[in-house]
């Protein structure tokens, strides 16, 4: 797959530096990049307990900065039942419950409570590209009970006790019982019509309150309502509104109302009004005009600076494009007085800017720039100034149209001692040179934001410099000595394997399908499946897994990564039904694509059907055809979903408990597959 733009800019945000983590019993030894440095990290292990229950670290441990203990800050508060949204213009997080809206930012002590100011030891950081947070800040905030144990190194929350002292949510007895029911929200048009959003009730909305004044959110109460409305609404109509959630509470005196939150995607100037009969409640957006554009280059700091003026918040969204290498500015729902042609002679790093509407209501700046360009922005009430500058980043090349990274060689490099390590479930690969390149390269994260790759993130640590190519999707990496550069080739594996499968364990995470007899349908899948990928060890398939633990891709992800890069796709589960049911059955469905003499998805679902019998003598129940699941409905290779087992029948339950069972139907299924892969396959 080819990416139509290539982006070779830099994002304004935290240079993320790759870490190695070693972890010796109850000692962690890393190193950690934030406020601009690195800071070698060699400390006792801090464990966190959330009501007695360890909290296992998912991909960052805690650490302590500044003799307080940090953690990133979304697994923590997730962990205590938070939604978390973070807003990368104003370097905000947002954690969210039922009871508190609380407001951290990046390098900044003083944070808010339901819009009320707190202030904290040690601020909210970047650190190794993580958003971490002071855990007893957090807790604090939410009214949790904390306590440190040192000779343990243990941070102790309590939830559960402090649960009973925060507001009622359900409780209490309404003072009111003449409720109105919200019951519908308008949203415009089209995202170039009016931007008004109307929030409607059944009757007279009693009265209404604007809580929690933020930059990304507006959030409206509505007292004596209730709610008649989804949780959530995407289909917004707007590049303003990204979403609109809404939830029913109970307040401590027993009124009952509702929070209506609009979810912003940049600071934007609106206007709250409520009808003459006060069913329905306007919020209003009201088109900004764009005044005027200044540029200078900022001698002391080496750095472009453009100031956008407007007679109100702009909410731009900032954006980097390619072919030429620029950076673009949108302002939704805006009126232009500007020049189509801007004046840039002034300036160093931008070469050309110019101004057009985008769209009906969208105004487009450009700025065109060269390679390895960094930006920033900040925004004001009727501002914002953009900052252009040289990257930390130099002598390489992205060329997106070719998958390949261009590296100048300043210095030689042993490509036979280049190591490659694939995260691919993680999400990035890693390719480390043998040496210490900081100089010759820099460091930072190289923007690319194609349908490949992400970005690239450069780091030196060990004495090693490290390339991770944070991916779009599962890449194979190589490198080539070019005579006066070095060339990485970023490739699909189906450009270096001849047969490459995608295994997957069905469900998992959030998600445990089905369950009886004392098995979990998720845990039995990937047992099933790992014992299938070792069957095929040495079998000349190269074979990738959607999980390797415990988590849930949707399904969705897994089907578009099984049409990105693998000639089939097989998926295991466990069938449930009445006590009695029982036997095997492959599931599969017929694709447009599924002509000639290759391999198709009925081919490949009688082949595990058939071995599987032949090796377990299983009920046979046979292939069926569907039309109704996700995984093969999105799947265009071959793809078929396994139901080895009934785990809802006392004997197919038992068996498939059984370790030397499980290894049967593993090699039942690993041999029909290899059968599959001597069809044609492309």
């Amino acid at each position: 797959m080819r990416s139509k733009w290539k982006r070779l800019l830099l994002t304004t945000m935290a240079v993320g530096m790759a870490s190695s983590v070693t972890a010796y019993a109850a000692n962690v030894s890393m190193n950690l990049f934030y406020n601009g440095k690195n800071h070698v990290y060699n400390a006792k292990e801090i464990t966190i307990e959330i009501d007695g229950k360890e909290m296992t670290p998912k991909d960052m441990p805690a650490v302590a900065i500044d003799g307080r203990t940090m953690l990133p800050m979304r697994q923590i508060a997730q962990e205590l039942g938070c939604e978390v949204t973070w807003n990368e213009a104003a370097q905000q997080v947002y954690v969210v419950n039922d009871d508190y809206t609380l407001v951290f930012e990046i390098n900044k002590a003083t944070g808010y409570k339901n819009g009320k100011t707190f202030t904290m030891d040690v601020p909210p950081m970047i650190v190794n590209d993580r958003t971490m947070l002071p855990v007893r800040a957090l807790a604090t905030a939410l009214d949790l009970d904390i306590s440190w144990d040192d000779p343990s190194r243990t941070v102790s929350i309590e939830t559960k006790k402090a649960a009973t002292t925060k507001p009622s949510t359900n409780t209490t007895t309404p003072s009111t019982t003449n409720y109105v029911t919200l019951n519908k929200v308008g949203v415009p048009a089209s995202a170039t019509a009016g931007q008004t959003f109307t929030i409607q009730a059944n009757g007279a909305i009693p009265s209404y309150k604007e809580t929690i004044v933020a930059d990304n959110k507006i959030v409206l109460d509505f007292y004596g309502t209730k709610s008649g409305l989804a949780s959530k609404i995407t289909a917004t109509n707007s590049s303003i509104v990204s979403a609109v959630r809404t939830a029913q509470h109970t307040a401590e005196d027993g009124t009952v109302y509702t929070r209506v939150v609009l979810d912003l995607t940049a600071k934007k100037q609106y206007e709250v009004t409520q009808s003459a009969d006060k069913t329905k409640v306007y919020v209003t957006f009201d088109k900004v005009t764009v005044e005027d554009i200044s540029t200078k280059h900022n001698d002391n700091t080496d750095k472009d600076v453009i100031e956008i003026e407007g007679d109100g918040a702009l909410g731009a969204n900032v954006f980097t494009l390619a072919n030429p290498n620029r950076i673009v500015v949108d302002i939704p729902n805006a009126i232009s007085e500007l020049d189509s042609t801007l004046n840039v002679k002034n300036l160093d790093f931008v070469t050309a800017g110019r101004t057009g509407m985008f769209n009906e209501t969208t105004l487009r700046i450009v700025f065109e720039v060269g390679d390895l360009t960094e930006y920033s922005y900040t925004t004001d009430s009727d501002s914002m100034t953009l900052q252009i500058y040289r990257s930390t980043m130099k002598n390489m090349t992205y060329d997106a149209s070719k998958d390949v990274l261009y590296l100048q060689k300043e210095d030689a490099i042993k490509t036979g001692s280049v190591k490659f390590n694939d995260h691919y479930l993680d999400g990035y690969f890693e390719v480390v040179l043998p040496g210490d390149y900081e100089d010759v390269y820099g460091y930072g994260t190289y923007d690319i934001g194609d349908d490949v790759i992400e970005s690239i993130q450069v780091s030196t640590s060990g004495g090693k410099t490290t390339l991770r190519f944070n991916q779009n999707r599962i890449s194979c990496y190589s490198i080539k000595d070019d005579g006066d550069r070095y060339i990485i080739y970023v490739k699909n594996p189906q450009n270096v394997y001849d047969k490459v499968l995608l295994l997957d364990a069905g469900h998992g995470g959030s998600d445990p399908g089905a369950s009886g007899n004392g098995i979990i349908e998720k845990e039995m899948n990937l047992t099933i499946m790992q014992k299938v990928a070792n069957e095929l060890s040495g079998s000349g398939i190269k074979v990738y897994v959607t999980r390797d633990g415990d988590v849930y891709p949707s399904n969705n992800s897994r089907a578009q990564i099984a049409n990105q890069i693998a000639d089939a796709m097989v998926s295991i589960h466990m069938n449930s039904g009445s006590a009695t049911a029982n036997g095997t059955e492959v599931l599969y469905k017929v694709h447009s694509n599924d002509t000639g003499s290759g391999l198709t998805s009925q081919i490949l679902a009688e082949l595990i059907q058939e071995s599987i019998i032949e090796a377990t003598g299983n009920n046979n129940r046979g292939i069926k055809h569907r039309t109704d699941l996700l995984i093969l409905n999105g799947t265009t290779v071959p793809a078929v979903i396994v139901e080895t087992v009934f785990i809802s029948n006392p004997g197919d339950a038992l068996k498939i408990s059984q370790g030397a069972y499980q290894d049967t139907v593993a090699e039942a299924i690993a041999d029909a597959i290899e059968e599959a892969f001597r069809y044609d396959l492309r």
